[in-house]
């Protein structure tokens, strides 16, 4: 989730003053590191995409980015495989997703 389509979000929801200046600030030089179990832990790095986990705030931010997600996708247009007579394009399961279809188009 590119946090730049977060932020115009939250404007486009009237979320504004200290409040959004206080969630902007908690991604400011944002740095992460990742844990291989073969190859330990990597060398520190910005991260300038997502929600913090363990944040309280994360899952409302994440919650509201997967609904405009889903509001942008027609299921028309995205070739979705189907499942007996459903169409099923988009999975949602706790804080991930997984779009599909039967064309790279689709895509």
């Amino acid at each position: 989730m590119p946090r730049e389509v977060l932020w115009q979000m939250l404007v486009g929801l009237e979320v504004e003053g200290c409040f959004f200046r206080c969630l902007q600030t908690m991604y400011v030089n944002d740095t992460i590191c990742i844990n291989h179990p073969s190859e330990g832990v990597t060398s520190s790095f910005r991260c300038q995409q997502g929600v913090k986990q363990s944040y309280p705030f994360s899952l409302f931010l994440f919650g509201l980015y997967l609904d405009a997600l889903e509001g942008c996708l027609d299921d028309k247009e995205c070739d979705a495989p189907a499942l007996a007579d459903l169409h099923v394009w988009l999975l949602l399961f706790a804080d991930d997703f997984v779009l599909m279809s039967e064309s790279e188009v689709g895509l």
